[in-house]
């Protein structure tokens, strides 16, 4: 069994594999040729915070790949609060075949993952949103600049240090792309995360720069990724 919390724990070729799927999945898709690879399987979705794209995006793969989700709404079931973690943790897993949850603290993906019998996917948390940024750079891995591949890519986030952001850098250091953080001081990544990138940067080939000058940023960018300012 193994969960999705970060992209951190998977290597560049697996992550690679994963979009390889993906690709495979939207050609079937597209010709409403999708096999029922779920058929029978539940999916429970915890959300402590509401969500469109998020909640969409995973109750429909579900329903077109043959499985179910169960959205349990913000309150609905008191994570952490009426039960435990780790009692909530251990009860789903008994119901679903898998746990999907967007929560406001990482830590409590963590625990949930560490209590579960089924697989974990991180739908967000404070720290990161590694669905997202795989769903992000697998259209830059389908629609790369001609002549380029995937490790020649320059892609520029003008936005805060969000999870978002932080998301992004760890994965494109990882895949041995050149990533960029255009943000004033304050809101730049912190050294702990560059210090992770770096480390990613050493087997990969990658780079990153964090800097607040946006013509510079976007100067030699050939994908912009914009996000919210707190």
């Amino acid at each position: 069994m193994r969960h999705f919390l970060d992209t951190q724990d998977f290597t560049k070729a697996e992550l690679l594999t994963l979009m390889e799927l993906t690709a495979l999945l939207k050609a079937a898709d597209k010709e409403r040729a999708l096999p029922r690879l779920l058929a029978g399987a539940s999916l429970g979705m915890i959300f402590e915070e509401p969500s469109t794209r998020t909640r969409i995006s995973f109750e429909v793969a579900m329903t077109k790949l043959g499985g179910h989700a169960l959205y349990l709404k913000p309150g609905e079931i008191h994570l952490g609060v009426r039960e435990s973690i780790q009692d909530t943790s251990r009860v789903i897993s008994r119901m679903v075949d898998a746990i999907e949850a967007r929560t406001l603290k990482h830590a409590t993906v963590l625990e949930l993952a560490a209590n579960a019998t089924v697989p974990v996917l991180n739908g967000l948390t404070d720290y990161n949103h590694p669905t997202q940024v795989l769903c992000d750079v697998f259209p830059i891995q389908d629609r790369l600049p001609e002549g380029k591949r995937l490790e020649d890519v320059r892609l520029t986030l003008m936005g805060d240090a969000t999870n978002v952001c932080a998301s992004l850098l760890l994965i494109c250091s990882k895949m041995g792309m050149h990533f960029t953080q255009c943000a004033p001081k304050r809101y730049q990544l912190p050294k702990a995360l560059q210090d992770m990138a770096a480390f990613n940067c050493l087997v990969s080939g990658g780079s990153f720069k964090v800097i607040d000058d946006p013509a510079a940023a976007v100067s030699d960018a050939d994908f912009v990724y914009t996000d919210l300012w707190w």
